[in-house]
């Protein structure tokens, strides 16, 4: 039996039967741990984040063999919306997900879609958790970027998920906002949500995250510590993923 946790065996992933984007991952994400994946353009990031919460194969065609175990339950077999509850997505572009007329109906669309019990307790108490909660009757349009993203994880968090998937969440901040947006992070992380961010800056992982995920052409190229991965400089190079400053 596969227990708690994130646990992918075997798995390929391929859009057509002629070019798989990922390559047999064998991986598992502990509870309470915080995963930096890095990896260069077209190594399967952004695939590999579809598989933590069922997007892939519920949603994104393509052709998936192996399991994916979320808590023990194969993505196969469970509408996405059983692991919404403990998988949150956090996209690149919080614009694609903002829609509502105040920052407070954002966060509430979440708990009415997922029929989960709304209080505006619930709703204030994510946007404190992420510094917005003096704007609950803003307009998200008028919000600068960083707040936006803000904004979009609050939506995630009121969900309460035990698990955090973050896709290039710093890549269209400044350095000033990525940097409060991994401190948010780190004490999510402190208060036992697991946390997996793919990030570009790796400066940001190497300060932050306990373990690093190195994706290359769709195989894991690295999976250890910071400094264990970080300093290896001839597979960063390989890999097209930048050196932390602290290693050069």
């Amino acid at each position: 039996m596969i227990s708690d946790g994130v646990v992918l065996k075997n798995v390929s992933f391929s859009f057509d039967s002629r070019t798989k984007i990922l390559k047999n991952i064998n991986l598992r994400i502990d509870k309470g741990s915080f995963v930096g994946v890095a990896g260069g353009n077209g190594s399967g990031k952004t695939t590999f984040t579809k598989l933590l919460n069922g997007l892939i194969p519920q949603e994104t065609e393509g052709e998936l063999t192996g399991g994916v175990f979320i808590d023990g339950d194969s993505t196969r077999d469970f509408q996405i919306s059983h692991f919404a509850k403990k998988v949150g997505m956090v996209f690149q572009n919080p614009d694609f997900s903002l829609f509502n007329l105040t920052v407070a109906e954002e966060v509430e669309f979440v708990l009415k879609n997922l029929n989960i019990k709304n209080s505006g307790e619930k709703i204030a108490e994510s946007l404190k958790l992420v510094g917005m909660e003096k704007l609950l009757r803003a307009d998200p349009q008028s919000l600068s970027f960083g707040q936006k993203q803000k904004v979009a994880l609050a939506s995630v968090l009121v969900q309460q998920p035990r698990v955090l998937v973050l896709d290039e969440p710093t890549a269209m901040l400044d350095y000033k906002s990525g940097l409060n947006l991994f401190s948010i992070l780190k004490k999510l992380n402190k208060k036992g949500t697991t946390v997996v961010t793919v990030e570009h800056d790796t400066d940001l992982l190497e300060q932050y995250a306990s373990r690093i995920i190195i994706l290359d052409k769709g195989k894991v190229a690295a999976d250890g510590s910071p400094k264990a991965v970080f300093s290896d400089k001839n597979l960063m190079n390989e890999a097209g993923v930048k050196i932390p400053d602290k290693f050069l």
